[in-house]
C-alpha cells in the first residue's frame, strides 16, 4: 500500500462476538436493500461473504459488464464500494453496527470485466469507537486470474454506532412522507 496510513499506538485486539458465524459460515446480509450485499436491490452487487478464523471475512464479487469504467475494466468506484462492503462486513464480527469514517484504496492492476474478485478483509484493531480495517483483492477466476497476485488494497476507519443512528433516515426507506430530520416538540 502506498499511503501514509499509520495505525495508532494504542490499538487493541477486540473479541469476536459470539453471534458471528463460525469459520467458513455464510454471513447474512446486513440489510436486504444494501447495494453491496442486499438481495432486494435489483441494481446491486449481490456480494457474498464467509466468516474467517478470527475477525475477518472473505467476499466475492462477479465483475459484471455493468460495472465497467475504462474500456473492459472495473470502475474504480465499484471496486471502492466492494472494499467498503467487505471491511464493513468484517466489522460484523464485533456484533455492533458501524459506519464508514474513512476509506482509501490503492489500485495495483487492471481488473477485467468477467473476473471474479475475492476480497479478504480484517479488523486490525480498535480504539474506543474506532475500528481500523484492511483488505486486499485478488482475481480468482476469469481473464488474468492469479489468486496469488494482489490487484488492489484498502484501509478504512469505521465508527461503532447505536441502532438509533439509522432511525433518523429510516422514514426515507419505509416511504413515510415525514422528514426524518424533523424534531419532535415535547
Amino acid at each position: 500500500m502506498s499511503s501514509t496510513w499509520t495505525l495508532p499506538d494504542d490499538l487493541a485486539a477486540p473479541e469476536r462476538a459470539p453471534s458471528f458465524p463460525a469459520p467458513g459460515g455464510q454471513l447474512p446480509q446486513h440489510w436486504s436493500k444494501c447495494f453491496g450485499c442486499g438481495d432486494d436491490q435489483p441494481a446491486g452487487m449481490t456480494m457474498t461473504f464467509v466468516a474467517g478464523e478470527g475477525l475477518d471475512v472473505t467476499g466475492r464479487l462477479e465483475v459484471a459488464k455493468k460495472y465497467q469504467g475504462g474500456p473492459g475494466v472495473i470502475h474504480g468506484g465499484i471496486l471502492t464500494t466492494a472494499f467498503d462492503e467487505a471491511q464493513g462486513m468484517a466489522c460484523m464480527s464485533l456484533g455492533t453496527a458501524v459506519v464508514t469514517g474513512h476509506l482509501e484504496v490503492d489500485f495495483a492492476r487492471p481488473i477485467p470485466l468477467g473476473s471474479v474478485l475475492e476480497i479478504h478483509a480484517r479488523i486490525d484493531g480498535t480504539v474506543r469507537r474506532k475500528v481500523y480495517t484492511s483488505a486486499e483483492a485478488r482475481i480468482v477466476s476469469g481473464p488474468t486470474a492469479d489468486p496469488d497476485a494482489v490487484v488492489a488494497t484498502s484501509r478504512a476507519l469505521f465508527l461503532t454506532v447505536g441502532a438509533e443512528h439509522f432511525e433518523k433516515v429510516k422514514n426515507f426507506v419505509d416511504g413515510t412522507p415525514s422528514s426524518p430530520f424533523e424534531t419532535s416538540s415535547v
